[in-house]
């Protein structure tokens, strides 16, 4: 049957302003129409929704989250779940995280291949979930500290050993490929500032991700590895805390998406020792913080293609509260209300190249549609808290 949604405010995610009165039909999965109201003649069978004092968005696209982390105070904790418990918490999780307007997920790293097994029951409709673009294991060196995230990483050193690390996870059945170009934050171990796989290296992995048409998303925090990954050919970058102003021209030159995790951080020292989180993580945010978010501001100003991404999973960082990331953009200053819901949405769909299916609101793209109690134009903290419909595919599913 035929549904119109009538009467909301419609942002549509092409960037065009929002139209008040408005109408979007969805025939099956697709979306038949959407504009002003008195543009359009609604079909008479079709299932109408009064939807005045609400705002329509397209769906969310997170690109960045960990579904089978439970955003625990010591996330070295995971480790102690077991495998068949942490996956059906990772598919109570994606419904969560589906039902609060988040219709496209893209998992950056799971262990021992939970994430697969999570999109396989999505996929063949035992539960409800997001749409899921998956990596398996992150491709890194061999490095101090991987093994806090015992199972999330596959070990590789020299050209040969890495390009094999790329074909095992397509093989596994990866819709992307995920590599460490620098060292992380999260384990005790680990050095942000430290480059990891050498500039050879990424370019074989991301050869292999060509060969069978996938992308490659590349965790780096510090210059040289940013630098290292754009020029092998990576399609986003992950984080890019301490990005220089000469490596942003080189991101906007080749089409490079920043996705820079801010929240992750704020979650952390929000929530401190004295919830829990472990200390040095505590002193590793406190000493970037501030560098973090001026360089997101420059990278922005610049004209990076920034996409929505929320770390989903890390310390105090739930699965179902994707959209602080987007909130704290808009309320630390770095974007307006509506250029932040186009991060969440067209970027996002064009950072992950879906862009044909889903992202914007236009006749013919895949019906990921958000219902909002409320305005979206001042504060995007409706996202959090006023989530009225979600439909995927078309379908109702709050």
């Amino acid at each position: 049957m035929l549904k119109a949604l009538l009467g909301a405010t419609l942002i549509d995610g092409t960037g065009r302003p929002p139209i008040e009165n408005s109408a979007v039909v969805i025939e099956g999965d697709r979306i038949q129409f959407a504009g002003r109201l008195d543009e359009t003649v609604i079909p008479p069978a079709s299932e109408k929704i009064d939807l005045k004092g609400k705002t329509i968005i397209p769906g969310l696209i997170d690109c960045h989250i960990h579904m089978d982390l439970h955003g625990l105070a010591n996330t070295f904790e995971e480790n102690l779940v077991e495998d068949k418990l942490r996956t059906l918490r990772a598919v109570h999780d994606m419904e969560k995280t589906l039902r609060s307007g988040i219709t496209t997920i893209r998992n950056v790293g799971s262990v021992n291949h939970i994430d697969f097994t999570v999109k396989k029951a999505f996929e063949q409709g035992w539960f409800i979930g997001p749409r899921i673009l998956t990596c398996g294991q992150i491709i890194s060196i061999t490095a101090a500290g991987n093994d806090y995230f015992k199972g999330m990483y596959y070990e590789a050193d020299g050209v040969d050993e890495v390009r094999k690390a790329a074909r095992l996870q397509l093989k596994a059945g990866a819709d992307f490929l995920k590599v460490m170009a620098t060292g992380a934050y999260m384990n005790p171990g680990g050095n942000p500032g430290a480059t990891h796989l050498s500039l050879d290296e990424l370019i074989a992995i991301v050869e292999e991700a060509r060969k069978v048409g996938v992308r490659v998303a590349a965790h780096a925090h510090a210059n040289q590895g940013i630098l290292n990954a754009i020029k092998a050919g990576v399609n986003t970058i992950e984080h890019g805390s301490f990005i220089e102003e000469k490596t942003i021209e080189m991101m906007i030159k080749h089409g490079v998406f920043l996705v820079p995790t801010y929240v992750a951080g704020h979650q952390m020292i929000k929530n401190g020792v004295e919830k829990g989180v472990p200390k040095f993580l505590i002193e590793k945010n406190n000493q970037t913080r501030k560098i973090r978010g001026a360089n997101l501001k420059k990278a922005i100003k610049a004209g990076v293609k920034v996409a929505f991404g929320s770390d989903a999973g890390t310390n105090y960082n739930y699965h179902g509260e994707n959209a602080m990331e987007l909130i704290l953009w808009v309320d630390e200053g770095f974007i307006s209300p509506l250029e932040a819901i186009r991060c969440g949405t067209a970027i996002a769909a064009e950072a992950l190249g879906i862009d044909n299916l889903v992202g914007t609101l236009v006749e013919n793209k895949v019906a990921d549609i958000v219902v909002v109690d409320g305005k979206l134009d001042s504060s995007l903290n409706p996202l959090l808290t006023n989530i009225f419909m979600v439909f995927k595919d078309g379908q109702a599913v709050t």
